[in-house]
């Protein structure tokens, strides 16, 4: 009794599941159009000055007079602190009486020295006593120089007791008051007395922490806007200073500090003020861009097949042989055997089954030559050869135009060329190896590449896995999109400029969802730049909704599983429906093989 209720249960479960699987979605559309990207590196940082200056007193005493405070903008050679001059004062009268005492001595030394100089003319005093008397006046002359010095001194430390602004600014911090008493910074042990602490805040920098993902990104002399917590809706525009080289690890995250100079002639930025920094990386004017929810990668896409009513294993080989036109997936190799009227992508052997949006490991491309580069004078006859017989270079590029195309497969091309090769007495290896261009390794492959086996057909790049890609093989990160071309800032070029990559949108006409792989640029939080596989105009499908339909199907199956296990007729139930489903989602209904087999 107990059996027959929970299979009644569990039936119930299932129909009710059905019933909602057979419930219609609405997927909703966007079309293609024309924009403005503009991608940038945000971070968050704080105001600082750039020049702070620490002020302090080379005299020591007590502060009797202070005329600035915190917030104060002062000149250049403003008062700022007025120590007690009493002491210093005393030695400066003290070391001044010595001057004139000495300078008097000076006087009455000097006319000495002239009575001995005339009494020794006269032979009156011997030479000893007139040395003596010269001897004397130069004393004079030193003591008035000693004199002299220690009056210097004793002017500047009666000067350093009046302290004034060493430049223009603001005072930002003040760490002493009327009264207090401070140690001199050229005598005391600790470096003395910081007085206070001005900058010049007409300009000021942002200190922003960017992560390493997007460090790379940025450059000295990019453009930068800071928004700060204080003026959320006032944009302050500014330049990358530099990058600081030593990272900052916070919270296991590690960052780099990221230096913006900024404009305050206004005075509305304060050191210490929180807010935002966004670098602008790259801007691409009047492109075609389409929503980010319509994209998905390679992988993702079949996933969605069961929520747009079409079968995941054709969208896999929609996907596939789509890709090899693009140049392959990254890591297919370059096998030629034709499949549906397309090159395949270098898949698993006949027999094996890729899961949707599997990709498999690279493989070394057949046709490549094995053994070592020819030489530069191999490569010399094979284009005198090529020169002296055009129609033969006609008839090859013939041939590898025909694979493209899919009018036949990579075996017969090769079997043609290789009997080219033979008309123009040179070795197919050696052709193979000068890569068509008649340079060693040419054609832009790693070992060269035989023209007509495996090379690329003229406006179409060879990337580094022997695939003819259109518009620039994946991997070749200094190539340009077809549309958009990046715009140089301050600094130069954008970092980022010509990184393209593929991706699977869904184009719907007449109710139809039809999988179309597409090359993609930049992207921002809203929308992906399409460089090539879309028109303007184009309608896409909006993918939140399927994907949401797909989780549930998935959820769907494996409750499934758990409710039919231990139970016959259960269990084939769900065997027919892994059987129909042809692999989409474990036999979920609606995920490519339609409802379970009774």
């Amino acid at each position: 009794m107990k059996r027959h209720t929970f299979l009644l249960l569990s039936l119930a479960v299932l129909a009710a599941c059905k019933k909602e699987e057979q419930q219609v979605i609405t997927i909703p559309t966007a079309a293609v159009a024309r924009r403005t990207l503009v991608l940038d590196a945000t971070a968050s940082g704080s105001v600082e000055p750039i020049n702070v200056v620490e002020v302090k007193s080379k005299s020591s005493g007590q502060i009797v007079q202070m005329t600035v405070e915190t917030g104060s903008m002062v000149r250049n050679g403003e008062l700022l602190v007025q120590l007690e001059t009493r002491d210093v004062q005393n030695q400066f009268d003290q070391t001044k009486a010595d001057l004139n005492a000495a300078e008097a001595r000076l006087q009455m030394s000097d006319a000495q020295k002239k009575r001995s100089d005339g009494l020794f003319a006269q032979r009156i005093i011997t030479a000893q006593e007139n040395e003596t008397a010269q001897l004397d006046y130069a004393n004079a002359q030193a003591q008035v120089i000693r004199a002299r010095t220690s009056l210097d001194l004793a002017q500047q430390r009666l000067d350093d007791a009046t302290v004034r602004a060493p430049s223009g600014g603001t005072v930002i911090e003040k760490t002493v008051s009327l009264g207090q008493v401070i140690t001199s910074a050229t005598s005391g042990v600790g470096g003395g007395t910081t007085l206070l602490k001005m900058a010049d805040l007409t300009k000021v920098r942002m200190r922003a922490l960017f992560n390493e993902t997007d460090i790379g990104s940025v450059s000295a002399g990019q453009q930068a806007t800071v928004t700060v917590d204080a003026f959320p809706d006032r944009p302050f525009r500014g330049t990358v200073e530099k990058i600081e080289p030593q990272a900052v690890v916070q919270q296991s995250v590690t960052m780099f500090p990221v230096l913006i100079s900024l404009d305050n002639r206004e005075g509305l930025l304060k050191p210490g003020m929180n807010g935002e920094a966004a670098v602008l990386v790259d801007r691409r004017e009047n492109v075609l861009a389409v929503p980010n929810d319509a994209v998905r990668t390679a992988r993702e896409a079949p996933m969605m097949a069961g929520a747009l009513g079409l079968s995941t294993d054709s969208v896999s080989a929609a996907i596939q042989a789509q890709m090899a036109q693009f140049g392959g997936m990254r890591g297919m190799g370059g096998r030629g055997n034709q499949e549906g009227g397309l090159p395949n992508m270098g898949g698993p052997p006949r027999g094996m089954r890729m899961m949707p949006g599997d990709v498999d490991l690279p493989q070394q491309p057949q046709g490549r030559p094995q053994g070592p580069p020819p030489s530069e004078a191999d490569c010399a006859k094979y284009r005198d050869a090529i020169a002296k017989k055009p129609e033969v270079a006609a008839q090859l590029q013939g041939l590898r135009q025909k694979m493209m195309n899919g009018e036949m497969d990579f075996a017969a091309m090769r079997e043609e060329s290789q009997k080219l090769y033979a008309a123009l007495g040179v070795d197919a290896s050696i052709a193979r190896g000068c890569g068509g261009g008649g340079r060693p390794g040419g054609a832009g492959a790693p070992g060269g590449q035989a023209p007509g086996a495996n090379a690329a057909p003229p406006g179409m790049a060879q990337n580094p896995g022997g695939q003819a890609a259109q518009g620039g093989a994946r991997g070749q990160r200094g190539d340009r999109p077809q549309s958009g071309g990046a715009v140089p800032t301050q600094g130069g070029e954008f970092p980022m400029r010509g990184r393209t990559r593929t991706g699977v949108v869904f184009v719907v006409a007449n109710g139809v969802y039809t999988p179309k792989v597409i090359r993609l640029g930049i992207a921002n939080f809203d929308y992906t730049e399409v460089v090539s596989g879309l028109n303007e105009g184009d309608q896409v499908a909006l993918l939140a909704t399927a994907a949401i339909q797909a989780a549930r199907d998935s959820s769907n199956a494996r409750f499934r599983q758990m409710t039919g296990g231990g139970m016959p007729g259960m269990q084939r139930q769900q065997q027919g429906g892994a059987q129909g489903g042809g692999g989409g989602g474990g036999g979920a209904p609606g995920a490519g093989g339609g409802p379970p087999r009774q």
